[in-house]
């Protein structure tokens, strides 16, 4: 079985959709203008983040780990982190995001899954990640409870069914979504 990527545990709780268009057609979507600003970006804030103390995270003895990447064959995931704060006896995990809505469940669901593979990959706990928004500079604390971990368990289960079987999942409800998706010329049945 190969690994699902944690980006795709994002689009399954975005779209499951994107999920089943990257693992049955890849290489088939065109990246948007959206994701294009948000690589630009990522490179901007890594360079402002080594200049801002760590006390925002509550973890002032971390020391700052960018781009990391990490795979765990055993819960079938493979990621690349975008800041690993590791501490003596801890880890945090922060994805820095350029958008300006709240955290919703696919955030949620990516960070669950870093902070998986960083748990099982650097064998230290972690309880807290964090969504770093960078067009106001807000960060997010986001709690990796039993829930959280539940519900990335649970996704990475219906992602491998999707791969395994081909199974083509319904279209999220939010179509507003679909405007801006680097796959809506797949999906006929919701135009």
């Amino acid at each position: 079985m190969s690994a699902a990527i944690v980006t795709d545990l994002k689009q399954w709780g975005y779209c499951p959709r994107i999920v089943y268009y990257r693992q049955i057609m890849p290489g088939v979507a065109k990246p948007t203008f959206k994701m294009e600003e948000a690589h630009n970006a990522q490179e901007m804030i890594e360079r402002l983040e080594l200049r801002r103390g760590l006390g925002q995270y509550g973890l002032e003895n971390a020391k700052r780990r960018f781009g990391l990447w990490l795979t765990d064959e055993t819960i079938g995931l493979t990621g690349k982190i975008d800041l690993v704060l590791e501490s003596e006896r801890s880890a945090a995990v922060v994805d820095f995001k350029l958008t300006s809505g709240e955290p919703g469940e696919n955030h949620r669901l990516q960070l669950g899954g870093y902070a998986l593979l960083a748990e099982i990959c650097l064998k230290k706990p972690v309880e807290v990640g964090f969504l770093y928004r960078i067009p106001d500079n807000r960060l997010y604390t986001i709690p990796i409870d039993q829930m959280i971990r539940s519900r990335v368990q649970k996704a990475l289960y219906s992602i491998s069914e999707i791969r395994e079987q081909q199974l083509f999942p319904e279209a999220t409800s939010l179509r507003a979504r679909c405007a801006e998706c680097e796959y809506a010329n797949y999906c006929s049945d919701i135009w």
